[in-house]
């Protein structure tokens, strides 16, 4: 009897014990730093939907967009995982309801909840670190049509825009929402914005030029292109996202040409795709204008437009491919068989890639096609 009290007692103690250091175990696993953050990410995730979820309703994959800098922020892929669960636990999916954009690493982390439906969105700042909460949040309407109606709605929304109620991104907000709502804003384009971070007709019209040199210069096995963004502007983010023509793989070089060099070139010059068709063992320099005028007279601007109506409304009509064969809007200037030696030529700093090329002389002035080396089929053509 002895014995057994003995034993019994032993077990006791080591259940005891047990227990105890569990419960140390649990309490100590809370304070390491990495299951902290883990805990306190689902938490401020969870806050930001139920926030948006307060001011908007329910969100659901029918009429919703979220766009969000999530991750660019310096350790603000700490909330990823977190914020995918609270994104697919709501049925949403990423091809449709959700825009993950490019930022800087010391840009705030920002959410904006878009409601189709009505227009309203909810714009939400979060701070994390030493304190993860909630840190501004903002609910407005931002429907093109409500906004741009008349004189009084547009010059209400400019007074909001000056007042940066969005944190200085009401235009890269409005203009994604909004083309997102009409359904016809392509997944491809969609991921160039992701780049790019707003929409606005530069990348439109790199994203038709970049269609216009896959269909006339299709990527089959063994092509690729080289790309000199001359003169630069919010295209070249098109090219490196659907080409994966990066400068630091050769992909793209970018330089500015004066007015008086684009006047002299003609055609509104957009930049040279240089074809390099291994199996054929070609090389084109393929010379490409791009003219905003016709953009202008075509997509129902005013000259008294605010920017964030011109620049949607062009960003809108460059959205429907059956503008693209709109005459002049697109220029085939030149076709220029070109060799190794002259395509290292051009890369070099400090030389002007048309110069190269023979259509400007280092002057700037436009040289015959006459005797000039490295210009094999030189030919200037308009294309629709």
């Amino acid at each position: 009897m002895i014995r057994k009290s003995v034993l019994t007692n032993r077990k006791i103690k080591t259940i005891i014990t047990d227990f105890v250091f569990l419960t140390i175990l649990v309490f100590s696993l809370g304070s390491i730093p990495g299951m902290a953050a883990e805990t306190d990410s689902q938490d401020l995730m969870a806050q930001v939907f139920a926030a948006a979820e307060k001011d908007l309703g329910n969100i659901g994959p029918e009429d919703t967009l979220i766009i969000t800098d999530i991750g660019s922020p310096a350790e603000s892929y700490v909330f990823l995982d977190s914020f995918y669960s609270e994104f697919y636990e709501r049925d949403m999916k990423y091809t449709e309801n959700l825009l993950v954009v490019q930022n800087a690493r010391n840009a705030p982390l920002w959410f904006a909840f878009f409601n189709k439906s009505n227009g309203n969105c909810t714009f939400i700042e979060v701070s994390y670190g030493d304190e993860d909460e909630i840190s501004y949040q903002v609910t407005e309407n931002i429907d093109f049509d409500k906004l741009s109606k008349n004189k009084k709605s547009i010059a209400a929304w400019n007074e909001k825009v000056n007042s940066t109620v969005f944190d200085g991104r009401e235009f890269a907000i409005l203009t994604i929402s909004n083309g997102w709502a009409t359904g016809k804003l392509d997944y491809e384009l969609m991921q160039c914005l992701q780049l790019h971070n707003h929409f606005c007709p530069g990348v439109s019209s790199g994203f038709v030029l970049a269609d216009w040199m896959e269909e006339n210069y299709p990527l089959e096995e063994g092509v690729s292109y080289t790309v000199f963004s001359c003169p630069n502007w919010c295209k070249e983010d098109v090219f490196v996202k659907r080409w994966d023509a990066t400068p630091g793989k050769g992909g793209i070089f970018v330089s500015a040409l004066t007015d008086e060099e684009k006047e002299e070139i003609g055609n509104s010059p957009a930049g040279i795709f240089v074809v390099t068709n291994k199996s054929a063992g070609t090389m084109k320099a393929v010379v490409l204008g791009f003219d905003f005028d016709v953009v202008s007279a075509e997509s129902g601007a005013k000259k008294d437009d605010p920017a964030w109506i011109s620049k949607y409304l062009s960003d809108l009509w460059l959205m429907d491919r059956e503008n693209w064969d709109e005459e002049g809007l697109v220029t085939e200037i030149a076709v220029i068989d070109i060799d190794k030696d002259t395509l290292s030529e051009m890369k070099q700093a400090g030389n002007n890639p048309y110069v190269v090329l023979g259509l400007l002389n280092p002057e700037g002035n436009v040289r015959s096609s006459n005797g000039i080396r490295g210009i094999g089929n030189l030919f200037s053509k308009s294309k629709a």
